[in-house]
C-alpha cells in the first residue's frame, strides 16, 4: 500500500468528521453505529493530534512508523467504511405515531393478531371441508369430474389456508422472540389474501403450460386434484418461494419473446464467423 501525505490524511479525516457528523442526526441507529466506532476514534484522534477544528498537529503524521501509519490509514478507511454503509441505510421514521415507526406491537394489536388468525384458520378449514366433495368428485353424476369454477374456488381456499399458516408461525416466533414490530401488522393481515392470488396464478400456470391445456366440458378429469390443492397450500405457505419461481418463469418467458422479435431490436444480426454455439442457441428460442 503505498504511503499517503499528511495533506491527503487530513482530507480523509475532514471526511470522517463530516460523515459522522451526519450519521449522528441520521436517528438512533446512527447513533448506535458511532456509540461503537467511538472508542476506535478517540484513539486515531489522540495518535494524530486531531484538534477541535479537525486539523492533524503540524509532524504528528510525518512522525510515526510506518507500521502506525498503516494501522491508523487502516481504521480510519474502516470506520469511513461503516458510517457510509450505515449512512446508506433508509431513514427511519421519527414520528411515533407513523405506521413506519420502530416501535412493537402493542398488547391490544398481539391479541387481535392471535384471535384474528385463529378465526380465518377456523372459517377455512370449514370451507375447505364444506366444498371438499364438490372440488374432488362433481355434482354433475354425468360428468367424470369436478367443474373447472369448483376446482378454482379450492384452489384459492388452499392457498388462503396456506398463507393463514405461514400467519400463524411467523406472528408466534417474532412474538416469542419478542420482536414483534407494529409496522408489520399490515403484512400478515395480508398473508392469506397474498396466498389466495398466488396459489389462483400458479394453478393457472400449471394448468395451462405443464398439466392439461385441453378446454372441453372435462378438462379437470386429467388433473391430479388432492396433488393441486396441496400445491396450492404450500404456495399459500411459502409465498416468498412461489414469488421467486414466478418470475423467473417470466424471464425465461420474456426472454424468448425477445428473441423471436421480428423488429430485431432485441437481438443483434450474426456476423459472418458466429460461434455455432450462438446460432444453436437463436435456432432453439
Amino acid at each position: 500500500m503505498p504511503e499517503r501525505a499528511e495533506p491527503e490524511i487530513q482530507k480523509l479525516v475532514h471526511e470522517l468528521r463530516d460523515q459522522a457528523a451526519g450519521l449522528d442526526r441520521a436517528g438512533e441507529e446512527g447513533r448506535q453505529v458511532l456509540r461503537a466506532l467511538e472508542p476506535g476514534l478517540r484513539g486515531v484522534y489522540q495518535e494524530l493530534g486531531v484538534g477541535e477544528d479537525g486539523r492533524l498537529r503540524s509532524g504528528a503524521w510525518d512522525g510515526l512508523a510506518d507500521s502506525a501509519k498503516q494501522g491508523l490509514e487502516k481504521r480510519i478507511l474502516g470506520a469511513l467504511s461503516a458510517i457510509k454503509e450505515a449512512a446508506a441505510k433508509p431513514e427511519e421514521p421519527t414520528e411515533r405515531g407513523s405506521v413506519m415507526f420502530r416501535a412493537h406491537a402493542s398488547n391490544l394489536w398481539v391479541f387481535a393478531l392471535v384471535s384474528l388468525s385463529v378465526v380465518v384458520t377456523v372459517v377455512l378449514l370449514y370451507l375447505v371441508y364444506k366444498f371438499w366433495g364438490t372440488a374432488t368428485l362433481g355434482t354433475d353424476p354425468k360428468a367424470a369430474a369436478p367443474a373447472e369454477k369448483d376446482v378454482l374456488r379450492m384452489v384459492i381456499f388452499m392457498g388462503a389456508l396456506g398463507g393463514t399458516i405461514h400467519w400463524m408461525s411467523s406472528l408466534v416466533t417474532f412474538i416469542g422472540n419478542g420482536s414483534l414490530l407494529r409496522r408489520w401488522i399490515p403484512y400478515y393481515l395480508l398473508a392469506p389474501l397474498q396466498g389466495a392470488a398466488l396459489a389462483l396464478i400458479v394453478y393457472l400456470l400449471l394448468r395451462v403450460g405443464v398439466l392439461s391445456p385441453t378446454t372441453n366440458a372435462n378438462a379437470t378429469q386429467h388433473l391430479n386434484l388432492l396433488g393441486m390443492y396441496a400445491v396450492a397450500g404450500l404456495t399459500g405457505l411459502f409465498a416468498k418461494q412461489a414469488i421467486e419461481m414466478l418470475r423467473e418463469v417470466f424471464n425465461v418467458v420474456f426472454k424468448k419473446v425477445e428473441a423471436k422479435d421480428p423488429s430485431g431490436g432485441a437481438t443483434k444480426p450474426q456476423q459472418a464467423g458466429g460461434t455455432a454455439a450462438t446460432e444453436s442457441q437463436q435456432a432453439s428460442a
